[in-house]
């Protein structure tokens, strides 16, 4: 296959060629991009890092959830008992920064768990940021 006489491209081959055969190699590995994804869970190398997960292992902590699944759950990859909820309750980031205020209408009451419809135990201040009506019943 010839270049024409004229054409765009044959400016680029001569010198080009080698230009881009000198270049193979040179660019960034998907690690030093920080996009590597060796257990192909959805976070990087680098955030397993930073998170202390095992960038090997989809799932560090062995409970049935990726580590990319428990971040976005807003729940520990590195913690097998945290994990989210059967029932697909939102649980918030702001689960560890509440603190109660008192048992009055407004306040903030302390964080205590309840087992759901699920058979998980939920904790009240994993709903953080919600109002939260809770219905109870006794046996008679």
């Amino acid at each position: 296959m010839g270049v024409e006489e004229g054409s765009l491209l044959k400016p680029f081959l001569r010198g080009g060629l080698w230009l881009l055969l000198g270049c193979v190699g040179c660019l960034p590995s998907m690690e030093e991009l920080g996009v590597l994804d060796s257990d192909g869970d959805g976070l990087t190398d680098s955030e397993e890092a930073e998170l202390g997960t095992d960038p090997m292992r989809e799932d560090t902590d062995s409970d049935g959830f990726s580590d990319a699944e428990e971040v976005a759950e807003n729940t520990d990859p590195n913690n097998a008992h945290d994990m989210p909820y059967a029932g697909g309750w939102a649980i918030d980031a702001c689960r560890e920064d509440v603190e109660s205020t008192g048992y009055e209408v407004g306040d903030i009451a302390e964080n205590f768990a309840l087992v759901d419809q699920f058979g998980d135990t939920v904790e009240l201040h994993d709903f953080c940021n919600r109002v939260v009506l809770l219905k109870g019943a006794a046996d008679t």
